[in-house]
């Protein structure tokens, strides 16, 4: 089968499922059971991977506006705090044909791709726009968590590790984070044949519904291997298919980190991992605030979600 038509598959079949049993399928009970099986044996297969590398093709779809934009890239992980996702717009459009389809019938409008990428390195993040030659760099600091505090207040912290932005990844890097969230996530079985299976689910835990209130898993059997995932995000009007390619376990070269040296520096913000006190919480909220707009849109959005 040719690799684009195949692609077009696992992309409609994440599209167009919605995560809700239908009349003949079996009950959601077992339904759950066989998803939860499936992910502990995936789970089981790879636990000598501690690294993953490789290509990405991302597709946003937004439903209020009908729009559609695909990028490509490249992605790797070697631990929570070192990690990246890079974009670049799909060179080539999509044949219209293969466009996501509104209720009328007509295809959805296609936009070009993103140009940025997200680097996760210890005490870093940094949030990089190489069309425009500019970026946002933001410092972890911990401190101390109160008695009194919520543990989801702990932005900074779920924020610094790549983990909870990504949960799902091929080669599932970081088994106590994988099987953390998928204990705590709804799970079904929507679709099975002989080579593929796609589990749909829901996040139980609002740290991990901050980006997303549903997820999908496609998987290719024998051996386990994620092929691609699907992120909805809250109000179920905008979603992403993120679709893996060329991957590498354990990758022995790291990624080339990119030389900023003729680039903008738009801020350098710390990001406090913990509050200890009111007052501190509520000067950060305004230090937020004033950011400049662009990616840093993005830590105020979270910050805004949370607290």
């Amino acid at each position: 089968m040719d690799a684009r038509v195949f692609l077009t598959l696992i992309v409609f079949g994440l599209t167009e499922t919605p995560l809700k049993a239908e009349s003949k399928s079996p009950p959601v009970h077992e339904t759950e059971q066989r998803a939860r099986e499936v992910l502990h044996e995936w789970s089981e297969e790879c636990l000598s991977f501690t690294g993953v590398q490789g290509e990405i093709l991302r597709i946003d779809y937004d439903d209020v506006f009908q729009q559609q934009k695909h990028s490509v890239g490249t992605f790797g992980y070697l631990g929570p705090q070192y990690g990246f996702f890079r974009y670049n717009p799909a060179p080539n459009q999509p044949d219209p044909d293969s466009l996501k389809k509104a209720p009328d019938g007509s295809p959805y409008e296609y936009k070009e791709g993103f140009s940025e990428e997200w680097r996760w390195q210890k005490s870093w993040i940094r949030s990089i726009d190489h069309r425009e030659k500019k970026y946002e760099e933001f410092r972890i600091i911990k401190r101390p968590q109160t008695e009194s505090e919520p543990k989801w207040y702990d932005f900074g912290r779920y924020f610094s590790e790549m983990d909870n932005m990504a949960p799902v990844l091929p080669g599932v890097p970081n088994q106590a984070k994988f099987d953390e969230f998928i204990s705590h996530s709804y799970l079904m079985v929507i679709r099975e044949n002989d080579t593929h299976i796609t589990i749909a689910g829901k996040p139980k835990l609002r740290r991990h519904a901050v980006f997303f209130q549903e997820f999908k898993l496609h998987l290719e059997k024998r051996p386990w291997r994620l092929k691609a995932v699907q992120y909805i995000q809250q109000g179920g009007q905008t979603s992403t298919v993120y679709l893996f390619t060329n991957v590498e376990f354990n990758p022995l070269e790291r990624d080339d980190e990119p030389d900023l040296s003729d680039y903008q520096n738009l801020n350098d913000q710390p990001i406090a991992a913990r509050y200890p006190e009111n007052a501190e919480r509520q000067s950060f909220q305004k230090k937020v605030g004033s950011q400049p707009s662009g990616s840093g849109s993005l830590m105020d959005l979270i910050f805004h979600l949370l607290f």
